[in-house]
């Protein structure tokens, strides 16, 4: 093994995954395959290879090879797990798989129905679900069929003299959003999503590799204060960005983030910034004296920087639901 990827397999093993926009996370499936860039250093991958010795909950899902860990494709319906949000009592913001992806091209339509059968029988959670394969997700969702298939697994999961049937289409406590860590994915990921039905669409530009344009007037709302110009939408109703993590992931340049930042504000959406990720900027200092601008530098403090702000400020709003 190269040092380098051995460097980047201990660090993911320690990784500390905690994730400040959501109170919890729930990993109904197991297993997962690379899609793009936001991928190239994928803790679900490691942490799934970390446990992946026999009779572990990652065996057969991922393993360690030469480079490191790897996904071999699987991907499997956790039944021990399925049935977890009906058990806590206490409203919470859920993160639906966080080391997989409920619309991978290989997760049978009936993995997708029993998995939203649940979220359907827990309506006080709020579930929040990110896909890099939103096509898959805009077919299921706007499939006429998909209701009755989800009823038809509420009864099988929470047998009910009654039956059940859902209310609301698509359901309102489930927010659909789209990895978008550089522009080439921005372009092909939000459109499908804000042409898929949703309460809530949102976006996660984590990690964050480029400056990105969020088009007002387009996915962002344009002067929200003057609907009649802003047309009916739909729009992206709260954006999740950071940067990356990894043993060579790059710098987020702040004013990538201060571009996120006042786009969403001019377009009245959500912005949360999570986290600067293995570098934060610093103020450099200036050989000789004039107005020369002060470059940037950069301090490595890891996975967890000492600090979320952004230009001295956290922003952590949430859509309103």
């Amino acid at each position: 093994m190269e040092a380098g990827s051995q460097r980047h397999w201990a660090y993911a093993m320690i990784a500390d995954v905690t994730i400040e926009w959501t109170d919890t996370t729930w990993d109904p499936l197991v297993g997962c395959t690379r899609k793009s860039a936001a991928c190239r250093h994928c803790y679900a991958e490691a942490l799934t290879a970390a446990s992946a010795q026999d009779k572990q909950w990652g065996y057969g899902f991922a393993e360690v090879g030469p480079a490191g860990p790897s996904w071999t494709g699987a991907i499997a319906l956790r039944e021990d797990r399925l049935a977890l949000p009906l058990a806590w009592d206490a409203p919470r913001r859920i993160l639906v798989n966080a080391l997989s992806d409920l619309f991978h091209e290989s997760a049978p339509i009936e993995t997708i129905d029993r998995v939203f059968a649940i979220m359907a029988l827990a309506p006080r959670h709020i579930f929040q679900i990110l896909t890099k394969r939103p096509k898959i997700m805009q077919t299921y969702i706007a499939d006429k069929a998909t209701p009755g298939r989800i009823t038809h697994e509420i009864d099988e999961i929470a047998p009910d003299p009654n039956s059940h049937a859902i209310a609301a289409w698509p359901l309102p406590n489930v927010w659909l959003g789209v990895t978008a860590e550089n522009q080439k994915e921005a372009e092909r990921r939000i459109p499908v999503l804000l042409q898929t039905p949703a309460a809530v669409r949102w976006v996660a530009a984590e990690p964050l590799l480029e400056p990105l344009e969020l088009k007002l007037g387009t996915w962002l709302r344009d002067a929200p204060q003057r609907v009649a110009s802003s047309g009916i939408g739909p729009w992206l109703d709260w954006v999740v960005a950071g940067g990356e993590i990894g043993v060579d992931a790059q710098p987020c340049h702040p004013d990538w983030a201060r571009s996120l930042r006042d786009q969403c504000a001019k377009g009245g959406t959500a912005f949360y910034w999570r986290q600067w990720g293995e570098y934060i900027p610093t103020v450099g200092v200036t050989a000789g004296a004039g107005p020369e601008p002060i470059p940037l530098t950069w301090e490595r403090l890891g996975a967890r920087p000492a600090t979320r702000t952004l230009d001295g400020f956290l922003h952590e709003t949430f859509p309103e639901t």
